[in-house]
């Protein structure tokens, strides 16, 4: 065999092998690792749908807090695709070189989510982030078991306090929203630094602790529905939950204003499969898979398109659509990361005593 034909029969052969291999490869099924809250979140139906659809599968990781998303992909952004975060941890992610910008483009459904829910503190211009779910967190009572107690009505954080209520009260747990709530009692904004607020807010903290039955994030509706508490401080779509197993549960928006989170969708700049995510974002606000996602979470929808799918019950419902009066005294948590540490310490403490 001549020089020249061996050349060329290494090269056939490599190129046979490279045919083979991408084939191969094309071969696979395509993948997107998603992460963000458990408690069928985005959810697995819709997903089963878009994997059904698209012959790519979504592998879902549950996590616990924005903090353990933050350090998994920092730790390592090429092992997942998507997160759904909250949006302090929006500005956190985008301020340290995290997240990708998105490509609208690959997302004509992206033209359907309301204005309203875009360029806030986090993601000025609108560049890396979608919104998902929009909640508020406030209050649910059972106004006839807390007359029982002999409590007096509750209108807001600062009755929370009252002797009666003692071992009745269920909360959510995280350290920023409960000295959130302490704070916004004594007429103070959301993560303040002031060292002799903080300390007041402390002090008075500590008072609420024989009052609280249960530290729960995931399922807080469940104790006063079973009648342990006769309050808590929850999220909407969990109070929506709560009221639908007992009528008997009332929402109290606190006087001295509430919460308000906008969760939203954010791509690792390492992402291993950009355009299978963004075939999934698509989907996903696709008016009518967006409505029936809020129908299932009980979540306010961010898709201004898809009102027109919910139902009547869901419309109607006043902790999903909150009026504007109400929202008005609504603030978002800004600068979680300023006061973190010193919250979480004077949270460790307040549960340890």
């Amino acid at each position: 065999m001549s020089k020249r034909n061996s050349v060329v029969l290494i090269v056939v052969s490599v190129l046979l092998v490279a045919f083979l291999v991408s084939c191969g490869k094309s071969s696979q099924p395509q993948e997107i690792n998603l992460m963000t809250w458990g408690g069928d979140f985005v959810p697995r139906e819709i997903i089963n749908e878009f994997e059904a659809e698209t012959g790519i599968k979504v592998n879902y990781k549950e996590m616990q807090s924005n903090e353990d998303m933050q350090s998994v992909l920092e730790a390592n952004p090429g092992q997942y695709d998507l997160a759904v975060v909250t949006d302090y941890m929006v500005d956190i992610l985008r301020q340290n070189g995290i997240l990708e910008k998105f490509d609208k483009s690959k997302m004509p459904n992206f033209k359907n989510i309301n204005p309203v829910y875009q360029n806030n503190y986090y993601d000025e211009t609108n560049e890396y982030s979608i919104p998902y779910a929009v909640s508020t967190s406030f209050l649910l009572v059972n106004p006839g078991a807390i007359e029982e107690l002999g409590a007096k009505p509750i209108t807001g954080y600062k009755d929370m306090w009252q002797e009666e209520l003692k071992d009745n009260i269920v909360v959510i747990d995280w350290s920023v929203e409960i000295i959130g709530l302490v704070l916004k009692s004594l007429g103070y904004e959301y993560n303040e630094t002031d060292p002799k607020k903080v300390q007041e807010a402390k002090e008075k903290l500590f008072e609420l602790k024989d009052h609280i039955m249960r530290f729960e994030t995931n399922t807080p509706e469940d104790s006063l529905i079973s009648g342990e508490a006769v309050v808590g401080f929850m999220y909407s779509n969990q109070a929506v939950k709560g009221q639908a197993e007992d009528e008997r549960l009332q929402p109290v928006f606190p006087e001295e204003g509430m919460p308000i989170y906008i969760d939203s969708f954010v791509m690792s700049k390492d992402a291993p499969n950009k355009d299978g995510s963004y075939q999934l974002l698509n989907f996903l606000m696709d008016p009518e898979i967006s409505a029936r996602i809020s129908e299932l979470t009980k979540f306010t929808n961010a898709n201004k398109e898809a009102e027109k799918y919910l139902s009547d019950e869901f419309k109607n419902n006043i902790m999903l659509n909150i009026p504007d009066e109400i929202i008005e005294n609504t603030s978002f948590y800004i600068d979680v990361a300023d006061v973190l540490e010193e919250y979480e310490h004077i949270y460790s403490e307040f549960k340890m005593q």
